[in-house]
């Protein structure tokens, strides 16, 4: 009761429905401030929430998708309360799983499952292009970064980071091998940050730079 937190847009907002929210004149109120009611709580979820930090920011991918899908449903006049239901139930879940006492703890029965692994290898493939993150990869799959890299390792042998370098090495060489793209454009698309580093990073896994790469693999087609 004594404690205020100011939300501002494009955050998201997770509060208890007796928090006393107030809007200040003048600001954007193009937001979403989402209100769990215990009782479409599980026990389960009521009693780890005790253990939930208050008044905590992160950066959170999986809650920030959900309010977009919250927001695009609201636009075309489809919640009703079945819906913000089912909302309120996975957004609680995914709080206290990543938020409660047991985040960011030792989970040695976690498995990476085939279809785990599956929607982790279609985004890295669908981002090679961009920075991407142990956290976002984490998310996918419900889990803490640090537990997420200690299974995805005994899944596939390589940590998370080493296996997205292997998976640019390997789109850079495809486009090598089919395309006439520039070496710069190639190491670009394959979310190299500079031609250097595409050039490092394809020497040290292939044994060859990518120029040289290209013109073996055009001779041996001609």
């Amino acid at each position: 009761m004594s404690h205020s937190i100011l939300i501002c847009a494009p955050f998201s907002a997770v509060i208890p429905t007796r928090a006393m929210l107030t809007t200040v004149a003048g600001d954007d109120l193009n937001g979403w401030v989402i209100a769990l009611r215990s009782g479409v709580l599980g026990q389960v979820s009521q009693e780890a929430f005790g253990a939930v930090p208050k008044w905590s920011t992160s950066w959170d991918p999986f809650l920030r998708e959900a309010v977009d899908t919250l927001g695009a449903l609201h636009d075309a006049d489809l919640i009703d309360a079945a819906c913000a239901d089912a909302f309120a139930d996975v957004i609680s879940v995914h709080i206290v799983l990543r938020y409660g006492h047991c985040a960011g703890a030792a989970e040695p029965d976690t498995l990476l499952t085939r279809q785990m692994l599956t929607r982790i290898q279609v985004f890295i493939h669908e981002h090679i292009a961009e920075n991407i993150r142990v956290e976002q990869l984490a998310v996918l799959v419900h889990m803490s970064a640090s537990t997420f890299a200690h299974v995805f390792k005994t899944a596939t042998g390589s940590p998370p980071h080493q296996y997205v370098t292997l998976e640019r090495v390997k789109f850079a060489r495809t486009m090598l091998c089919e395309e006439t793209l520039p070496l710069v454009e190639v190491g670009a698309r394959a979310g190299f940050q500079t031609q250097q580093h595409f050039t490092d990073v394809f020497h040290r896994y292939t044994g060859v730079t990518p120029r040289t790469f290209r013109l073996a693999h055009r001779n041996v087609g001609s």
